[in-house]
Order: C-alpha cells, then sequence, then structure tokens
C-alpha cells in the first residue's frame, strides 16, 4: 500500500470560531489578519497579526477570531515526527504571546516561505515545500521542544530517568500483550498506588492512557500499510476488543478506524474545518507576506555594517557590567583569591564583588556563642582598600535548579529572634566601622535560597526581609536592601504571585533580583518541565517578560539586578574555558545594554570554590540554618584548564573571557552605535573605542547533551555554525587629521588559553616554567595602523574569526 501520510499539511481559517476539539497531531496556528483567541484547557492567549501557538497532541482547545480573520493553521502528523525522535513523548512550547524568544522571527519566516508556495502547484513546489516542513520542524524541536519525560526533578533527576526509561521500555516491549498496572508495579517493586502516581507525574499520562497511545501508534500503522481487518489490528497490538481499540481511536482522531484509513487511501484531507482560499483571500495572504518582507532588514548573513554618527550618542554608565561573583566571603582570607581578585579589578575595572555566607558559625562565633566579626572584617577591608564595594547576599549560599515547590517542602529550620539579633548585631558593626556614608553605597540582598518559601502571604521569607528592612532603615533609610535571587526562564510562573504578595506588604525591595543559567520551564498539567535554552537573545528576552509582568501587576521597584549570569551553572564545561565564552560575554553585554541596572557575572576565579567550606549548608553550618551553599558539578581540579566558570585558572591563566571584561572596561561614556555585533563609544574629545565580536550560537544537539561529557576537540559540533564575520565599521563626522587604530583580539588561534593547551598535549599537569609559558601566550593578539581621514569620515573593515572578540582603540592624533 502507498505511503499516504504526510509529515504536514496547512489550511486557511476564515470562520470567526471553532468549537472546543483535541486531536493527537501537533498544530500551529499563525494569524496574518485580525485577532483570533485560542483557547487550551484552562488558558486563553490572545493572539494578533504575526503572533503565532502551538498546540500540543490531545490538548482541548478552540479558536474565536475577530470578523475578517485571516490565518493559518499548519497540522504535524505526531506519528511521523514521533518516528524521527524515537519517542512518543513529545512537548513544545512555543507561543508568541506568554513568551519571547529570538528564534520566534525564524519560525514566521519559514511559516511565511511556507505560505509563498500556496499556489505552486508544480512537482517541484511540492519537493521544496516538503524541505521547508522539514526545516520548520528542525527549528522547532531544536529551540521549543521539551521531552515530558524529563520533568525537573532537582537531585533525582537521574534515578527518575532511569526508572521512567524502564517503564517505557516494559511497555514497548509488552504492549501487544494484556499487560496491567500491577504487573509493571511487580516488575519495579512498587506498590500500584504509588507507581500510578508516579507515572502521572514525570510522564503526563496515566498508565492506561500511555499504554493505549504506544498502541494506537503502531495500531496507525498497519491501518495504513497492511491490509489487515480491524479486528486483527486490534488483537495483534494488545487491545482487549476491536470495540476497545474503536472507542481508543476515535478518542484521539475522532473518526473510527475504517473511516481514517478510507480517508488516507483516498488522500483525503483530515477531518479539520478548513477553506480553499477564494482569490480576494489570497490577496490579503500575499499582501501580508509583502508587507513582511518589506519589514525585514536585508542584510547578508556574513557580513554587518555599523555606520555611527560621531555627532549622535547617549550617556551610558558602564558601572553596571562590572560587578563580579567571588563566592564564600572567607575565601578572600586566602592569599591566592586575593592575588587573583586585584587582577580582575585592575584589569577589567570591577566595581562590586558578591560575596555570602558571612555569618557562618565556624567563622563569626566566639568560644562563648556570641558574634566575633574580625575575620569578616579583614574580608570587607580588603574589597574596600582595593577599589570596590562589597554586594553582600544575607540569606547565605547559592542553590541552583531548584523549584519554589522543592524549596517550600524544605523545613524552614531558623529562629526569628535569633535572626533578628544576628543582622542587627551585623549591621552595627558595620556601620560603627565603616560609617553610613560608605555602606550607603553597598547592596545588602537576601535571597530565597536561604529555603524560606514565597509564594504564600506570611511565610517566613517575607518577615525574616521585613526584619532586615526595619533594622537597617532605621538608622540609614537610604541603604539598599533587596531581593530575592529568582532564577530567570524558570521561576517565572512563580513570580506573578510574589509580585502580588509583595506589593501588599510595608516593605519593597529596592531592587529585584535574578539568577540566570540559560534554563527554561514549562508548566503543564500541573507540572514543571525543564530544558536548557539556545535563545541567542535568552537574558533579554526573559528580563522583558519580567518586566512585562511587573508592569502588569503594577510592581514598580527602581532596580533590575542580574546577580548571576553566565550560560551555564556547570564547572563541568568545556566552553568555559573557550574563546567561545569571551564572545558570550562580549555579545551579552551589548545585547543587555540599558536592560538591567545591575549584572554580576558567574563567576570570577576557578580557585575560590576550593575554599567553599566543607558540607555547607548542612543544618547548623550558619546562624540562619537551611541555608545552602552548592555549585553544579565539580571539575578535575589536577588539570590546567576543567571547565569551571572563573575569568583566571587555578594557575593563575587569564581566559578569554577575562579579555572580554578587560575589552568593555575600555568603552568610553558616549554611546554612538550600537548592533548585534558591535559597539561604538567615545569621549568627545577625538578617542573612539569599538567592542565586537563574531559569536556563535549552541545548536540543538547542545541543547540535550550532557554538559560534561563534550571534549575539546569537538567544540565546534555543538554551535550553529563557523562561518567568519566581514564587520564593517564606518564612523561619520568626525574631525580630519591622523588617527591611530590599536587592533586587540582574541579568537581560537591567538590568545585562547585553550588552544595553546591543546598544542601542549592537553598536559593535565604542567612544570612551574610551562604554567609561565601558557601566562605569556595566553594574552591578546595586537595590530596598530595609521588612517588619514579628509573627508569627515572613517572606515574600517576587519574579517572576525569564529568566537572572536576584537577591541578598537582609536586615538587623533595632534
Amino acid at each position: 500500500m502507498e505511503n499516504k501520510r504526510k509529515l504536514m499539511q496547512f489550511f486557511f481559517i476564515r470562520q470567526e470560531e471553532s468549537s472546543v476539539h483535541y486531536h493527537q497531531d501537533l498544530e500551529i496556528i499563525y494569524v496574518m489578519k485580525g485577532k483570533m483567541e485560542i483557547k487550551i484547557d484552562e488558558s486563553a492567549y490572545q493572539l494578533q497579526k504575526g503572533d503565532f501557538i502551538l498546540i500540543n497532541a490531545n490538548k482541548r482547545h478552540s479558536c474565536v477570531g475577530t470578523q475578517g480573520i485571516l490565518a493559518a493553521r499548519f497540522f504535524i502528523d505526531f506519528h511521523v515526527l514521533a518516528e524521527h525522535m524515537g519517542t512518543l513523548q513529545l512537548m513544545f512550547w512555543c507561543n508568541t504571546v506568554a513568551d519571547r524568544n529570538d528564534a520566534y522571527e525564524e519560525v514566521r519566516k519559514l511559516l511565511d516561505r511556507i505560505l509563498s508556495c500556496y499556489s505552486d502547484q508544480e512537482e517541484k513546489g511540492a519537493l521544496y515545500l516538503n524541505a521547508l516542513y522539514y526545516e520548520l520542524l528542525h527549528h522547532l524541536v531544536s529551540c521549543f521542544m521539551v521531552k515530558a519525560d524529563q520533568v525537573w526533578t532537582n537531585q533525582e533527576d537521574s534515578r527518575n530517568q532511569i526508572r521512567i526509561r524502564q517503564i517505557q521500555n516494559y511497555i514497548q516491549a509488552n504492549y501487544q500483550t494484556q499487560i496491567s498496572l500491577n504487573d509493571l508495579a511487580q516488575r519495579l517493586y512498587l506498590s500500584n498506588v504509588y507507581l500510578s502516581k508516579y507515572i502521572k507525574k514525570h510522564m503526563g499520562l496515566t498508565f492506561l492512557e500511555y499504554l493505549n497511545n504506544v498502541r494506537l501508534f503502531h495500531a496507525v500503522d498497519e491501518l495504513l500499510y497492511t491490509n489487515k481487518s480491524i479486528t486483527r489490528i486490534a488483537m495483534d497490538n494488545g487491545f482487549p476488543t476491536s470495540a476497545a481499540f474503536i472507542k481508543s481511536f476515535r478518542s484521539i482522531h475522532r473518526e473510527a478506524p475504517s473511516q481514517y484509513r478510507k480517508r488516507m487511501q483516498q488522500n483525503m484531507p483530515p477531518v479539520h474545518q478548513e477553506y480553499e482560499l477564494e482569490e480576494k483571500s489570497l490577496d490579503l495572504v500575499h499582501e501580508y507576506l509583502r508587507n513582511r518582507q518589506m519589514g525585514q532588514q536585508e542584510t547578508g548573513s556574513r557580513q554587518q555594517i555599523c555606520t555611527a554618527d560621531a555627532s549622535h550618542y547617549e550617556i551610558q554608565n558602564a558601572d553596571w557590567i562590572r560587578a563580579v561573583n567571588v563566592g564564600e566571603a572567607y575565601s578572600l582570607l586566602q592569599s591566592e583569591v586575593q592575588d587573583q581578585l586585584i587582577q580582575i579589578q585592575q584589569e577589567t575595572g570591577m566595581r562590586y564583588a558578591r560575596i555570602w555566607n558571612l555569618l557562618s558559625q565556624k567563622q563569626c562565633a566566639d568560644e562563648k556563642g556570641g558574634m566575633n566579626f574580625r575575620k569578616l572584617d579583614l574580608v570587607l577591608d580588603f574589597i574596600i582598600d582595593h577599589q570596590m564595594k562589597p554586594y553582600i547576599e544575607l540569606g547565605g549560599g547559592i542553590e541552583v535548579k531548584e523549584s519554589e515547590k522543592d524549596r517550600a517542602k524544605k523545613k524552614e529550620m531558623w529562629d526569628y529572634n535569633l535572626f533578628c539579633e544576628m543582622i542587627r548585631a551585623l549591621y552595627l558593626h558595620l556601620i560603627n566601622r565603616y560609617g553610613l556614608e560608605e555602606i550607603e553605597g553597598w547592596y545588602f540582598e537576601f535571597g530565597k535560597a536561604s529555603g524560606l518559601g514565597m509564594t504564600a502571604e506570611d511565610v517566613a521569607y517575607y518577615q525574616a526581609f521585613e526584619a532586615i528592612c526595619r533594622i537597617f532603615k532605621e538608622i540609614a533609610p537610604e541603604i539598599r536592601v533587596g531581593g530575592a535571587g529568582f532564577l530567570l526562564g524558570y521561576e517565572k510562573s512563580f513570580c506573578r504571585e510574589i509580585f502580588r504578595i509583595w506589593k501588599k506588604r510595608k516593605f519593597r525591595p529596592d531592587f529585584l533580583s535574578f539568577r540566570s543559567c540559560q534554563d527554561m520551564s514549562i508548566a503543564e498539567d500541573e507540572l514543571i518541565y525543564g530544558r536548557r535554552s539556545i535563545d541567542s537573545g535568552y537574558m533579554k528576552n526573559q528580563m522583558q517578560l519580567i518586566r512585562d509582568t511587573m508592569e502588569e501587576e503594577g510592581f514598580q521597584i527602581p532596580e533590575i539586578h542580574i546577580v548571576q549570569w553566565n550560560f551555564t551553572d556547570s564547572n563541568q564545561n568545556v566552553f568555559n574555558d573557550s574563546s567561545a565564552q569571551g564572545a558570550y560575554i562580549v555579545k551579552t553585554c551589548i545585547s543587555m545594554l540599558g536592560n538591567a541596572d545591575f549584572m554580576g557575572y558567574w563567576q570570577g576565579l576557578d580557585i575560590g570554590s576550593d575554599y567553599a567550606p566543607t558540607g555547607a549548608g548542612a543544618p547548623g553550618d550558619t546562624f540562619l540554618a537551611g541555608q545552602e551553599s552548592t555549585q553544579h558539578g565539580h571539575s578535575d581540579i589536577t588539570s590546567v584548564l576543567n571547565g569551571e566558570c572563573g575569568l583566571i585558572s587555578r594557575d593563575g591563566i587569564r581566559k578569554p573571557s577575562f579579555y572580554a571584561f578587560q575589552f568593555m572596561n575600555k568603552l568610553q561614556s558616549h554611546v554612538v552605535c550600537r548592533n548585534e555585533n558591535s559597539v561604538v563609544t567615545a569621549n568627545g574629545r577625538g578617542r573612539f573605542t569599538v567592542v565586537c565580536h563574531n559569536y556563535k550560537s549552541f545548536s540543538s544537539k547542545y541543547a540535550f547533551c550532557k554538559e560534561e561529557e563534550i571534549q575539546i576537540d569537538e567544540m565546534d559540533q555543538f554551535v550553529e555554525d563557523m562561518e567568519p564575520l566581514r564587520l564593517k565599521i564606518c564612523l561619520k563626522n568626525i574631525s580630519n587629521g591622523t588617527y591611530q587604530v590599536k587592533s586587540h583580539y582574541v579568537n581560537h588561534e591567538n590568545g585562547s588559553v585553550q588552544n595553546i593547551w591543546k598544542m601542549m598535549g592537553y598536559e593535565k599537569v604542567l612544570a612551574k616554567d610551562e604554567i609561565e609559558y601558557l601566562k605569556r601566550r595566553a594574552i591578546p593578539s595586537m595590530e596598530i595602523r595609521t588612517v588619514q581621514v579628509t573627508d569627515g569620515t572613517m572606515e574600517l573593515e576587519h574579517v572576525m574569526q569564529p568566537q572572536e572578540i576584537r577591541l578598537l582603540d582609536i586615538w587623533y592624533r595632534y
């Protein structure tokens, strides 16, 4: 029998309303004219012109459009996609109304190209259309797919994944027989009740629903590609009766198996309400596509031009990016940590050092059980003496990848009176030692990583936060206190409720703090699914979602801080040591210009984690019991490079990430021009500074890999491409005369310690002179040339290698 199944089909919507329905095929609705309300289960989304949404399999949904609505409906065959992906557990989060992602524009372009093929019925056009379908699906899978068997489960991830695979493998191997939940429970040595809840929680379906999905998946193949009777197909695929098969089939496909087989044999469209477009409506489609094309900037994918008019600029204070996470406060008592932090401050201009676990019992307790701040004074004195200011996290340590629900389950092992006593003692000591004027320039953050929940009205977190505000602001109202360390992309579902609660309380934060490590969460059926995002504009897009939520809730806070940011929180990722990390930093700083009030890079030093106290986070380790201090992954500290997040290695070797901040520190106060790959600044006195990059975004392969398993020689496989970029800088309205142009750059072949180490055979242990050799070699390359300007315009052109960063320092020569 000829295969009639198609990967995708699309139809047009002209009617104003459709009834509630559901089906197994995935569905994309793309609005070209008018507005449309899409209801999915209990959620409603208002789509306007240019919006689209992907509806997952078997989700109840309905559509209500305005008069004159014109939209396209794309159906993706669930079975074909499942065959390609090798799993039935497929879920997508693709919704331009509720989410922001740079990848959405590429999806729009692909949808537009598919629609533009509508009138081309020739065979060549059909082949091209099929190619576009696959390209669209590849993009959706790469950027928006969440595997439904990857429920975010904190430290039990690996055990749960093993059990889920056991469940899936058992069902796949036995679906043709009369298996039951009890059979599976006995095999896994679990109770029926526990296993039933476990499957629903981690797979989003009941045992029977999942079993029937597997059976139907195989039964459809036999309907299409064999001449077996309906009864035979039912029996061969594990259904107890043909009636049970027909009932399950109807619940998914909304027609009987015999009708489905007949329709597919005749190559008829599925049972959906669709319309062939009359000429007038077709003209509307063409008009929409023409307007879309006119609105898209036509630039070569491998060339970019930055035109900067020196007579127009904006003033920008660069202090907002000059902050670094140091780590446990008392690690600064170590001379190695001090020496490396001094280098960072002097070369990158870092203004703030973020530290935590100040109230460690081991460091602050005296013999009588009181407070002794002598060691803390040494830490803070060092920071201040080296032209930096402390950014103090009062809540304790760092938690990553843990949901609000998980934190709420922790025992709130703290004493309110003791907490207030400790905070008051600390505060009075700081005022008396450093003075009000000094500490008014510091930041005090109380993060919810303290294990105190936030999603209920009167939980301990708000009591603790208000105690800090009351004690601090009683003497100095200008002191800045904020919180609560929300994880961007992952905890957004909780933020709205927290903003509502905080808005009603007496004390609001002076700043909101967030952490960013490129993670995403999707709430579906009361479960939270997680994935790693490869959105190239992740931080900017997620911050805009937060700002939108704040505006909708009327919750306005003076400052927004991203206190920890990196593309990962792993200390076992080889990209941390590479030129790619330098490019990522420059790209992020340029894109976030004006989108945050403060950003603290995660993290300053590889060596900092060596001095984290053993067992930090255990109850009783700090005066504020219940706090934790953990990092994701532990690296091999015996190796020269080990994938840690620091700017400087344990041996004091500067990484490309160090030079990225060094380059950004050279920027002037007048921002003349900024685009995706560069920023041009001036000082108004004949000096121009340009910082640019050729950052390569991660590919879909990276989204689902294990970071610690990536090898240095395989890194190119995990990015979108390795093409160079031809960048042209055009400075206009500048003084005629002679200019000196100094160019400093780091790429894979120049200044990258990782590549130099490769040429040394990746030897894990090097002699002292070999370490010194690495230090001398791992520096930016430099070129100098003279440019004569006669017409008020200077043009510079550079071919930038992939993952390259470059600093252009341009001086007028008198």
